[in-house]
């Protein structure tokens, strides 16, 4: 191969000095078909090769290992020849002198696929959309937290919907679809997924899987069809792939901070509001096109069906039943009883006989208990020496002036009865908003009133002024009649 510097020589001997290329190639002893590549082309040579070397070791076996390579193809992926075994087998059964790197090169040569490329795809309004969920970190209620983004993006459009749950269970799978169809104003024809296992129970042979039961009752309230890509494919749904990415660079960088979930999902889904106006595709915004597609959405069913998941369990005799590793109280009645736990991402509702009888937040630690003290106030009132050291009473966050009231009702009344008296007024939290009970404590603490019947009192008066209220405080004015037992003369001379 000649060098650029020859190719330098030879175009100023041609172009310059005018000589011809029979003369050049006898002066320069450089062939005529060089000489013409340096005239056509004065770039840096480039050596290619058109065929591969010649391997007198390996060629004899070439056809051999190309025969045992197209046999593979009908086998397992995981009961194939590699390099390795295929050197082996060329040494032991056939004779085979050359070394293993040699084999391998030519493995990895005869091995070679097309590279893998996207084909563009076209859709139409309504037709499709992709789902995916993603990690991202945020600061929730002053602690550093690993939330999962759920995301939905309808294909002809673009736009999206983006949310947050504490995990990927089953009950967030199904909450993040309710959200979603409910702010994209409709569902889609068609949804692509990968093999979630909320949603998959076994991968069959090509596209077929059999899918959970409970995932397919699902779909069946709103009649769309779900798609799931081949294993290892997440390109298959590239749209959504690159929307977690987008939403975590976009939306949560810095990291933001927020109370709860419910204050982080409004604004991620105000993001999406404005993303939607903001972001173009075609030459139009995103949400002119999803104005398009909205009227091609299959519409969301008058009844839509519950983002939660439903087991039985039995109560103990601490009030308590166990769900995902934490136990909830109950109303007394229900001990000894078997119940429904229906839990959904953020609560957990129990019922009893198909009526719901206790509602708590959920917890995601694990051997929590999480009590409601009204559930053990019945209780209290017949067993009132268990109130001081009762753990619901103890973790029952109240202003100061409960505490204080309560010291003054038992030093008011004898043994048991101020405490029991106490329970009662807690009772009211039931009927009452905290503020009003707080503010009757406090009037009855100001005008020396000691017991349930005046806080009630003062309650009812607090909502209803104009009504009289028959208070031990409040004496009705005027006169005070004299008694008379003469009155009762009347009823003997009657006999």
């Amino acid at each position: 191969m000649i060098t650029v510097e020859h190719k330098e020589l030879i175009r100023r001997e041609y172009f310059l000095k005018r000589k011809s290329i029979r003369q050049i190639s006898r002066e320069l002893k450089c062939s005529r078909k060089s000489i013409r590549k340096a005239i056509r082309d004065a770039g840096v040579p480039v050596y290619t090769r058109t065929k591969p070397p010649p391997s007198p070791v390996m060629d004899p076996y070439i056809g051999i290992v190309k025969g045992w390579l197209d046999e593979d193809l009908g086998r397992p992926m995981k009961q194939r020849h590699t390099a390795k075994r295929i050197h082996e087998r060329l040494r032991d059964e056939y004779g085979y002198p050359g070394t293993d790197r040699t084999v391998r090169n030519h493995v990895r040569r005869l091995k070679a696929k097309i590279p893998d490329s996207h084909v563009p795809q076209v859709y139409e309004p309504g037709d499709g959309a992709t789902f995916d969920f993603g990690e991202a970190q945020v600061e929730l209620g002053g602690q550093m937290c690993t939330v999962q983004l759920a995301c939905m993006r309808l294909d002809y459009s673009s736009k999206f919907f983006v949310c947050a749950f504490p995990t990927q269970r089953f009950e967030a799978f199904k909450e993040s679809h309710l959200r979603g169809f409910s702010f994209l104003g409709g569902v889609p024809r068609r949804i692509r997924y990968d093999n979630l296992k909320v949603a998959v129970d076994k991968i069959l042979r090509g596209r077929d899987r059999k899918e959970q039961d409970s995932w397919t009752a699902f779909r069946s309230h709103f009649l769309f069809e779900a798609v799931y890509c081949n294993p290892g494919a997440g390109q298959e749904k590239g749209g959504v792939e690159n929307l977690v990415g987008y939403a975590r660079r976009n939306y949560l960088v810095p990291i933001p901070k927020f109370s709860g979930y419910h204050e982080l999902n409004c604004y991620l889904l105000d993001c999406c509001r404005r993303d939607a106006h903001k972001r173009e595709r075609f030459g139009k915004s995103v949400e002119g096109l999803w104005e398009q597609e909205r009227n091609n959405l299959l519409p969301l069913p008058a009844r839509l069906p519950s983002a939660s998941v439903s087991v039985s369990a039995s109560v103990n005799r601490r009030q308590f039943v166990r769900f995902d590793g934490n136990r909830y109280s109950t109303p007394p009645e229900a001990v000894g009883q078997t119940v429904t736990v229906h839990a959904h991402v953020f609560r957990v509702d129990i019922a009893l006989k198909d009526q719901t009888i206790a509602s708590h937040d959920r917890s995601y630690d694990r051997n929590e208990e999480i009590m409601d003290p009204h559930h053990y106030l019945p209780v209290l009132l017949r067993k009132p020496g268990a109130f001081d050291r009762a753990a619901p009473i103890v973790n029952w966050r109240l202003p100061d002036t409960y505490k204080h009231y309560h010291e003054r009702l038992k030093g008011r009344h004898e043994g048991w009865r101020g405490t029991r008296e106490f329970i009662q007024i807690l009772m009211l939290l039931r009927d009452y908003e905290q503020h009003e009970v707080d503010q009757a404590i406090e009037q009855a603490l100001a005008h020396d009133i000691y017991s349930y019947d005046g806080v009630k009192n003062l309650l009812i008066q607090a909502r209803e002024p104009n009504r009289p209220a028959p208070c031990p405080f409040h004496m009705p004015t005027g006169d005070v009649m004299p008694n008379r037992v003469d009155h009762f003369d009347l009823l003997t001379q009657q006999a």
